[in-house]
């Protein structure tokens, strides 16, 4: 049965607050696999690209015939790191030091309030979840081998995480397919097997599965499998969280027919109205709408959201939980020296905690207004942190030190992926068109873009980029784009000039009114570059612009979809470049392609040589419009990932002929200019 995250979530509440009070008798346990570490730790794809490259090297190249995704990753890692030790020590290498992953930490939260589960079974070989419930003052019971299995009590109320594969921190953990199954194969001589205790783990309880892709014959989904068949239904539904809709076409046909099991999907792709008279922009005009996605960290922020977790008791006096700490793990009542004075430091903290409150919290201006920003965050209360947020960016964001701006942009970031997920295809609030600008998927690829550099793009990742006709046909967001970056009404803060963000902003607040929705991103500091001032007499603070305006409506390679807006978009922008009212640059030096003359060789030379030529006030601006693509798979991140620029000698049947972010980096390395401005509508 196919079922949505709100009803699921609605569904599992409702279970635990009738059958379990406490996240000890919960009728439920986390089962998780390598989606809930991502992006940190690689995923599989990624790590048999490297096992084949290493093989390669030591020339044990040869394609296995295996198809199986377990088999394809047991053989490369095998052929790359032949001995257990070396294994061991790769996984170290991809683990240790790593930051944790947004959603580990949202787990963590979760577990620590005691509310839906106690117990967390894993595949994965890091300790993201023990970091994660450390921070939050919890000390889990870890099983990460057959033979510590004894330490794993579900009656026992404190939090407890089983390691299926073992630790990234023991050689002994199983990678290849021979030691995966082993773990699944049952042992006549002792019940202390890792099967055994997953055995008695579903007969009293049932999974809520999350990041996991279920390999057929590994020891979850052969325990599963076993209890499915056992004869009796289970007594309360798994729920099985899937990444995308699609993924379910891999999973066994026995897991997918079984009626125990509630699988929860994202929303189905977008249906287009027959008579829409928009054409999108992608790697053709016949492309699939994008498949929609349910992130592990989601599912974790509505369940906590459901759960009402709270707050975490570290955030109300950080100092009071510290010395907490500290008590708890001194000798009490015994007569023990204390040679560090560690009481004497406790009482000292316990002190300094009576006067926390006052002493720490800013009592008025900006500052004062972010703390009940923070708690509605990390409560996951992003409809009631909007209003917020929306406050502060982009109007604010001045008043704000380096710090404190990069966290309120990242609730931004967080909110608004959060918020337009419920949203669907309903009509959204300008609050949250405008902060929609953030998108961290996209984000990710572009996370080293250097300083100075400002990313603008006409869509989000998940969504095409749209032409319309009004009356000629052309880009519906560079349309409003081109408008924007002109519009003192744009400029929100005040402050005289219209910057990028802003007029991504309000391009964003127009776009929203239109179906399909189309929603423009901002990467880099957008809010700290303008091109043009809100009023007249502002003065100018940059030399030359060097606008490179690319635009592609047909293609060499016939195939590919042709386009009737970018000419007209080039010339939208070369106006408003043109355009001397108001502008904060003293001149502008404009060189267009089209077509024919927009190859990848041109566009690459075009690029060097502004980069050559521009001085220390200058600014480089590139725009492109034509079919892009946004090759995101959010599963299995590879070299690939990230954007690309289809020109005129773009081939379907050879991929050659394309222009990626990181080309358009390299070009403009060198430069002295002292900013460069990237927009893409595509």
């Amino acid at each position: 049965m196919l079922v949505e995250l709100e009803t699921a979530a609605g569904e599992i509440k409702q279970a635990c607050d009738e059958l379990g009070a406490e996240g000890y008798n919960s009728p439920f346990f986390f089962i998780v696999g390598a989606g809930i570490s991502y992006p940190p730790v690689p995923l599989a794809g990624a790590i048999i690209e490297h096992c084949r490259e290493l093989a390669g090297k030591y020339k044990r190249a040869a394609e296995p015939s295996q198809i199986a995704a377990l088999d394809r990753y047991s053989t490369w890692f095998g052929r790359a790191y032949p001995s257990a030790r070396q294994r061991q020590q790769y996984m170290r290498l991809l683990i240790e030091k790593q930051p944790l992953s947004l959603a580990s930490l949202r787990l963590g939260h979760l577990m620590s309030s005691r509310r839906l589960t106690n117990i967390v079974v894993t595949t994965n070989f890091d300790d993201f979840i023990a970091r994660a419930l450390r921070l939050f003052g919890e000390e889990p019971a870890i099983c990460d081998h057959p033979r510590t299995i004894g330490r794993i009590d579900r009656d026992r109320p404190d939090t407890q995480i089983v390691h299926v594969h073992g630790s990234y921190l023991f050689y002994d953990l199983a990678n290849l397919r021979g030691e995966v199954t082993a773990r699944a194969h049952l042992d006549k001589a002792t019940s202390f097997t890792m099967i055994g205790l997953l055995d008695s783990l579903l007969w009293a309880r049932s999974p809520l599965v999350v990041g996991y892709s279920g390999w057929e014959g590994d020891i979850i989904t052969s325990a599963l499998r076993r209890r499915l068949r056992g004869g009796n239904p289970l007594a309360q539904s798994v729920y099985w969280f899937c990444y995308k809709r699609s993924d379910l076409d891999a999973l066994p046909s026995w897991l997918r027919t079984s009626p125990d099991v509630r699988f929860v999907v994202p929303p189905e792709p977008t249906v287009e109205p027959a008579n829409t008279a928009s054409t999108k922009r992608g790697t053709s005009t016949g492309d699939p709408p994008p498949e929609p996605t349910l992130p592990a960290d989601e599912v974790f922020e509505r369940l906590i959201e459901a759960f009402e977790v709270g707050t975490p008791a570290i955030f109300q006096n950080p100092v009071r939980h510290f010395a907490g700490m500290l008590q708890g793990a001194l000798p009490e009542g015994d007569g023990s020296a204390d040679p560090y004075s560690f009481k004497v430091l406790i009482e000292r903290l316990n002190k300094a905690a009576d006067n926390f409150e006052t002493a720490t919290r800013p009592t008025r201006g900006l500052q004062a207004e972010l703390d009940p920003l923070r708690a509605l965050m990390r409560q996951t209360r992003y409809t009631k942190a909007l209003p917020r947020i929306a406050k502060i960016v982009p109007a604010r964001l001045p008043e704000l030190d380096a710090a404190a701006r990069k966290e309120v942009l990242d609730f931004a970031r967080l909110a608004g992926t959060a918020l337009l997920s419920k949203a669907g295809e309903k009509p959204i609030s300008d609050e949250l068109a405008g902060i929609a600008v953030f998108d961290p998927a996209l984000e990710r690829p572009l996370a080293d873009i250097p300083a100075g550099q400002v990313w603008c793009l006409g869509s989000r990742s998940g969504q095409f980029g749209m032409e319309i006709s009004d009356p000629r046909p052309h880009g519906a967001f560079t349309g409003r784009f081109a408008e924007a970056l002109r519009d003192p009404a744009a400029d929100a803060d005040g402050d005289g000039k219209i910057s990028i963000l802003e007029s991504l902003m309000l391009t964003s607040r127009q776009l929203s009114k239109t179906m399909p929705r189309q929603s423009p991103v901002a990467i880099g500091a957008a809010d700290q570059l303008a091109l043009f001032s809100a009023k007249k007499g502002t003065r100018r603070e940059y030399g030359t612009l060097h606008a490179i305006l690319v635009g592609v409506t047909r293609h060499k390679d016939a195939q590919m979809g042709q386009l009737a807006g970018p000419a007209k978009d080039v010339q939208l922008i070369a106006a408003a470049l043109r355009s001397a009212d108001r502008r904060l640059f003293a001149k502008a030096s404009i060189q267009t392609l089209l077509n024919e003359k927009a190859t990848v060789a041109a566009v690459r030379k075009t690029l060097k040589k502004a980069a050559a030529t521009a001085a220390a006030r200058d600014i480089i601006m590139l725009y492109f419009s034509g079919h892009g693509s946004k090759s995101l798979s959010g599963t299995e991140r590879d070299s690939t990932d990230g954007l690309l620029l289809l020109l005129y000698d773009f081939t379907t049947y050879g991929g050659t002929g394309g222009l990626s972010h990181a080309d358009i980096m390299q070009a403009l390395g060198p430069s002295k200019a002292r900013a460069a401005l990237i927009v893409l509508d595509f």
